[in-house]
C-alpha cells in the first residue's frame, strides 16, 4: 500500500489488479446527498478498462476508512462480484460502474 494507504494490489486468479480511490466521498448536492468512497481497478501493467466501485455512505463515514487494509479486502470481494456480474477486466472501453454489497448493520 502507499504512504497514504489509498491503493495497493491483489490477485484473483492469475490475474493481478492494482487498485486506488477515486473518491473519499462526502455532500456532493444542495440536498446533502452523501456520496461513499469510490475506488478504481484495473489489470496491474496494463491499459484496460476500469472498475469503479462505489460504497455506501454509511459504509465509511466521508473523508478515510478506519481501516484501509479492512478497504483492500473488501475491494477484492467486490472485484470478484463484478467480474461475476459482467465486468471483463481484459477488454478496454468505458469504465464498468458496480455498486458494493452495503455492510451488515
Amino acid at each position: 500500500m502507499s504512504r497514504l494507504d489509498s491503493s495497493g494490489q491483489f490477485q484473483l486468479g492469475s490475474d493481478k489488479f492494482k487498485w486506488s480511490v477515486k473518491l473519499y466521498g462526502g455532500e456532493v448536492s444542495v440536498n446533502t446527498h452523501v456520496r461513499g468512497i469510490s475506488a478504481r481497478v484495473c489489470l496491474a501493467g496494463e491499459n484496460t478498462r476500469e472498475l469503479v466501485i462505489e460504497f455506501d455512505a454509511r459504509d465509511y463515514p466521508p473523508k478515510r476508512p478506519a481501516s484501509p487494509v479492512q478497504l483492500g479486502i473488501r475491494i477484492q470481494a467486490q472485484t470478484a462480484k463484478a467480474i461475476d456480474a459482467g465486468w471483463r477486466p481484459d477488454s478496454r472501453g468505458k469504465p464498468f460502474y458496480f455498486v458494493a454489497d452495503p455492510l451488515p448493520r
